[in-house]
């Protein structure tokens, strides 16, 4: 009888720590899907490049509105956005098994480590 409910104990943990992961996951949408090895290819042939720097774009001024604690932080801290893509570029080089969407919040984790926000 223990062994039962031992068992049952073991399966019920287990559920519900795939449901705790789960939870603390947040929906990505759009091209912030996309490998950072998909983002380098599209970046060298142009190829779907605008929608994605858009996409990215549109993550930094989402940080900017709802995510910075001060009105006056500004993500981009004034860089051109090709400046701001070659970032990105850099950070897809190194991970390439990453999402777009890991290589924007890096970029914004980045900004909050050098400004202490």
């Amino acid at each position: 009888m223990n062994t039962v409910l031992y068992h049952l104990l073991s399966v019920g943990a287990v559920f519900l720590l795939a449901g705790q992961a789960a939870a603390d996951e947040h929906p990505v949408l759009g091209q912030g899907n996309i490998s950072c090895g998909s983002w380098l290819e599209g970046r060298q042939s142009d190829n779907a490049g605008p929608s994605r720097t858009a996409w990215v774009l549109g993550f930094m001024t989402a940080f900017n509105q709802y995510g910075s604690k001060s009105q006056a932080d500004d993500v981009s801290e004034g860089k051109s956005t090709e400046e701001l893509m070659s970032w990105i570029d850099d950070y897809c080089g190194r991970h390439p098994g990453d999402n777009l969407h890991r290589a924007s919040a890096a970029f914004i984790d980045e900004f909050r480590r050098r400004t202490g926000r």
